[in-house]
C-alpha cells in the first residue's frame, strides 16, 4: 500500500546516499534530486524557495521534504553527515548548516562521532566539543524547532561505515534510532501543524532530555569558556566588552576615526555590551572555521529571539591582520565575474538574470560574505569598519 504522501530528498554528495536514505525510510520510495554544488549555479535559481532559503547560510548534506497534496512541498528534516574529527573548530564548522535549517522551520540532525582518532593514524583521540551539543539545544530553545546531534558509530576511535559507502552503518543502534525518529517525523508531518505534532512525539521529548544532559552536564559553555569544560576550547579568545569601550578601542587601535561615532547604527549603540571574537580571515579559505564560530557565538551567547536584531549583546568580528580590501576585492570579483546584472540578457544567463532581478545577490555571494553580512553587527578590519544591517 502506497503511503498517503510523497517524499522528496535533496542531497549533495555520492549517489550512494540514495540507497542509504531509502533504507533509512523503509516503506517509502522518495524522489531524489541533486543539490547544486554552488548557489551561483543556474540550478540554484530553479530550486523551490524553501530549499534555497535553507541553503542561504550553508548547505546541509540532505534535505528530506514531503507533500501531502502532490503540489506543495515543505521540509521535514535536514541531515548533516560530519566524518571529521569532532573537536571545537571542526564541530562548529557544521553549525551554520543546523542554523540554516532551523531558522527556516526545518528540523535538523547532525551526525558526528562522539570520539574519533586523529586522521593521520596517530593515537590522539578527539572528543566531540560540548559546544555543538549546547548550540543545538540553544537552537531549539530559540526557534522551537528540533535540532539534535546523533553519534556516528565508532570502534576503537575509527568511524564505522555502511559497507563500502562512507556513511553511518544502518544496523547500528544510533541509526536505528534515527530511522525510527524520522518515521515518527513523517507521521507528524501529515498533521496540519507539523511542528506542534513533532514536538509532542515521545521520541522528540526523549531526545531533548538527552541533548540537555549533554549540553549542560559539565556546566554550560560561557563567554569565558565557549567550548565548555576545561580543554583547549576554553582558551579560544572571546570576550565581552562594554560597547562604549569597544568603540574607544577601535579608535585607539587606529582602525577608524572619531567620525565613526557619527555613523554607528542605533541598534548597536543601544546594546551596552558586545561579544568580541578575533578572526584572522573573512573570505579566504571559505572563512573557516570562523564563520561557524560566528554563528555559534550568536546563538549560544547573544541571541534572545528568532531574528538577529533580537540580541542582548552585539556580535563583533575584530579581525587580526585583515584589511578591508579582502572584502572589497571579493565583492568586486563577484560583480565582474558572477553577478549577471551588468551583462546583456542572453540565453546563457536568462534564468540567473531573472533570479537576480527578484532576489538581488543575497544568495549568490560567497558563503563567508553571506554569513558575516548576516551575523556580524560589526566587522572591524585593520583599516576600516563595516556595520551589520
Amino acid at each position: 500500500m502506497k503511503p498517503p504522501m510523497d517524499l522528496i530528498v535533496y542531497y549533495e554528495g555520492a549517489n550512494s546516499i540514495e540507497s542509504w536514505v531509502s533504507k533509512l525510510l523503509p516503506g517509502y520510495k522518495p524522489t531524489f534530486k541533486k543539490l547544486p554544488t554552488s548557489n551561483k549555479q543556474e540550478a540554484f535559481a530553479q530550486l523551490p524557495k524553501y530549499v534555497s532559503d535553507i541553503l542561504y547560510l550553508d548547505k546541509p548534506d540532505i534535505i528530506i521534504s514531503g507533500t501531502v497534496d502532490g503540489v506543495h512541498e515543505k521540509p521535514i528534516f535536514s541531515i548533516e553527515l560530519a566524518a571529521c574529527t569532532p573537536q571545537y573548530q571542526h564541530a562548529l564548522q557544521r553549525f551554520p548548516r543546523m542554523l540554516a535549517s532551523v531558522e527556516n522551520s526545518c528540523p535538523s540532525i547532525l551526525i558526528m562521532a562522539l570520539e574519533k582518532s586523529e586522521n593521520n593514524g596517530g593515537d590522539r583521540l578527539y572528543r566531540r566539543s560540548q559546544a555543538i551539543d549546547y548550540g543545538a539545544v540553544r537552537l531549539m530553545d530559540i526557534f522551537g524547532v528540533p535540532a539534535f546531534v546523533f553519534d556516528w558509530p565508532t570502534k576503537d576511535g575509527l568511524l564505522q561505515f555502511e559497507g563500502s559507502d562512507a556513511l553511518p552503518p544502518l544496523n547500528s543502534t544510533e541509526m536505528k534510532e534515527l530511522s525510527a525518529y524520522l518515521l515518527d517525523a513523517i507521521g507528524a508531518f501529515k498533521n496540519a501543524d507539523y511542528m506542534a505534532a513533532l514536538m509532542k512525539q515521545p521520541r522528540t521529548r526523549a531526545l531533548i532530555d538527552k541533548s540537555r544532559q549533554r549540553a549542560y552536564g559539565d556546566g554550560a559553555p560561557t563567554i569565558e569558556r565557549p567550548g565548555g569544560g576545561t580543554g583547549a576550547a576554553s582558551k579560544v579568545k572571546l570576550e565581552k566588552l562594554k560597547t562604549a569601550d569597544l568603540l574607544a578601542k577601535i579608535i585607539s587601535d587606529g582602525r577608524s576615526t572619531k567620525n565613526l561615532l557619527n555613523h554607528v547604527p542605533g541598534h548597536i549603540t543601544s546594546r551596552t555590551e558586545s561579544v568580541v571574537m578575533y578572526p584572522t580571515r573573512v573570505v579566504k579559505h571559505a572563512g573557516d572555521p570562523y564563520v561557524g564560530m560566528l554563528c555559534y557565538y550568536d546563538i549560544a551567547f547573544c541571541r534572545v529571539g528568532d531574528v538577529n536584531r533580537d540580541r542582548q549583546y552585539n556580535l563583533i568580528a575584530y579581525c587580526k591582520g585583515v584589511k578591508k580590501a579582502e572584502m572589497e576585492n571579493a565583492m568586486s570579483s563577484f560583480k565582474d565575474k558572477t553577478c549577471p546584472l551588468g551583462d546583456a540578457i542572453s540565453t546563457k544567463n536568462i534564468v540567473s538574470y531573472s533570479y537576480h532581478l527578484r532576489n538581488g545577490c543575497s544568495h549568490t555571494k560567497s558563503k563567508p560574505i553571506r554569513i558575516y553580512a548576516e551575523m556580524a553587527d560589526m566587522i572591524v578590519f585593520e583599516d576600516g569598519v563595516l556595520f551589520g544591517g
